[in-house]
């Protein structure tokens, strides 16, 4: 056996061990998971959630555990995506249709 064959299957074993997966995972699907909580739980004039309560609702729903700060730059993503979702400090986040971008 020659010196190479065993280099080869080395890299074998970790090309496998970490190679990307062509799946979505949970995770990279938490912006849209966080679109519909917020469209399916508020209304512009009554309902609002807080950061608390959508991290809350991620975890119990979808099984997905976020830190504050990427929840917070996803909704930002999506306050600038034109997709209906407003925020304010004071009062939270909700789903507007009549600020939803339409084709």
């Amino acid at each position: 056996m020659c010196i190479y064959e065993d280099e080869y299957e080395l890299s074998e074993e970790f090309d496998e061990k970490y190679r990307l997966k062509k799946c979505n995972s949970r995770k990279s699907m938490a912006a849209l998971f966080v679109y519909r909580i917020i469209k399916a739980e508020t209304t512009p004039t009554g309902k609002h959630l807080s950061q608390n309560e959508i991290l809350n609702l991620l975890e119990e729903r979808e099984e997905i555990t976020l830190e504050r700060k990427a929840l917070s730059r996803i909704l930002h993503t999506l306050q600038n995506s034109d997709l209906g979702i407003c925020s304010s400090p004071r009062n939270g986040v909700w789903y507007d249709e009549s600020e939803e971008w339409v084709a």
